[in-house]
């Protein structure tokens, strides 16, 4: 199981717990995540997915932009908030 110290370790970047969504400038997105982590760019990015998906830990990549809906308003897992172009 990946841990949240083992992220930290690994990838280069900010990670928040517990926290709404817009207290990041995620705009039109009204819910709670788990944990919200801020790759510090394209390649740090690329590391958490893999580590993320190879974990098995729920995860979804938004923009500050974008439009989520959350089915109790909270993600149970990881959303990871960028703006780098894809």
């Amino acid at each position: 199981m990946l841990s949240l110290e083992a992220l930290k370790t690994e990838i280069k970047g900010e990670f928040f717990l517990r926290e709404e969504l817009k207290e990041h400038d995620v705009k039109k997105v009204d819910a709670m995540a788990d944990i919200i982590i801020k790759p510090s760019g394209k390649k740090e990015l690329q590391k958490v997915l893999l580590l993320l998906e190879k974990s098995g830990y729920p995860h979804v990549v938004i923009n500050s932009k974008g439009r989520v809906v959350f089915p109790d308003r909270r993600f149970h897992g990881a959303v990871i908030v960028t703006d780098l172009k894809l």
